[in-house]
């Protein structure tokens, strides 16, 4: 389910603020539903962590999220969201 063989979607959240960010991740999720993509990326960073805890809240509660978790250490761990959508 989660092979690194697949192409993903990936966005990148790099110097965004909190509500800027969560609109991309709407979006984002929005045009790879529309395409029929099962897997997003999404690269927020390490940081604080704020950025990523809304980011997964947001994942949680998103109705074409079916789930989503840290990538392995080798491709971002902490500071990368692999997401798997319903289509």
């Amino acid at each position: 389910m989660w092979a690194h063989t697949s192409k993903w979607r990936e966005i990148d959240l790099h110097g965004m603020i909190v509500d800027q960010a969560l609109m991309r991740v709407a979006e984002a999720i929005q045009d790879a539903v529309k395409s029929r993509e099962l897997r997003l990326r999404i690269n927020h960073g390490k940081g604080t962590g704020t950025l990523r805890h809304e980011v997964r809240e947001m994942l949680r509660l998103h109705p074409s999220v079916r789930g989503y978790r840290k990538a392995p250490a080798e491709t971002g761990g902490d500071g990368v969201t692999e997401v798997d959508l319903r289509v």
